[in-house]
């Protein structure tokens, strides 16, 4: 048993290598490039979804929104698109249906920090600003069930600071600290980090660690996590 356990390690490790050099090599090709944003700032889906290459793939999309949409129609993906409220999948019904892409994707009511979804059945996971809409308690939750479901990335983008501040100010809303996100996602495999105008986006593109560590604390400047 300590031999075969002793295999999967050196494994593990070798994968975790290899994905840190293609990381590095992607990083030097594209440390000059900027992603397109919009005229306040928010960095473009389809950005997103060139960068990390999400074509052909499949995808759960966290949160109601036009992510789903593009990548169906643009990336040629099949999405399951999740919400915890059926109201907030109306418009965007609307307008896959326009789209022609209805085929190519899911919409379900499901809560992001309980999924029913078996390990390993997406290749990729993607939440896109939809973290801070989760309670603070549950946000740690959110991640874990994301890279549980997720077989190849898992991908977070999330308001900075000073994003937040912009389109959040007045809200009951509470940020997302982005020092405990990088933490957490880091924890789990290996991370590539870019820091947009008003957001950033943390992918995971190598998800090496797969259990619980709902015991740690982290503990933000914000007190938030």
């Amino acid at each position: 048993m300590q031999i075969i356990n002793k295999k999967e390690h050196e494994r593990t490790f070798a994968r975790y290598i290899h994905d840190f050099g293609v990381i590095a090599s992607r990083w030097l090709k594209m440390k000059d490039e900027r992603l397109k944003e919009d005229s306040e700032g928010l960095i473009e889906r389809a950005e997103i979804l060139k960068r990390w290459e999400i074509r052909n793939k499949i995808v759960l999309d966290i949160g109601a929104g036009p992510l789903a949409i593009i990548a169906a129609r643009d990336f040629n993906c099949t999405v399951t698109n999740i919400d915890i409220s059926e109201d907030a999948f109306s418009d965007v019904k609307r307008d896959a249906e326009r789209e022609g892409v209805t085929d190519r994707i899911t919409f379900e009511r499901v809560d992001a920090t309980s999924l029913s979804y078996p390990d390993d059945c997406f290749d990729v996971v993607i939440s896109y600003g939809a973290l801070h809409h989760i309670e603070i308690g549950k946000r740690r939750q959110c991640i874990q069930e994301a890279c549980r479901v997720a077989s190849e990335k898992v991908i977070v983008a999330e308001f900075s600071s000073k994003g937040f501040r912009k389109f959040h100010a007045v809200s009951d809303l509470k940020p997302v600290a982005l020092d405990w996100l990088e933490y957490e996602l880091e924890s789990r495999g290996v991370l590539d980090k870019y820091y947009g105008t008003q957001m950033n986006v943390y992918a995971l593109l190598s998800i090496t660690v797969n259990v619980s560590i709902s015991c740690c604390v982290f503990t933000s400047p914000s007190g938030t996590v």
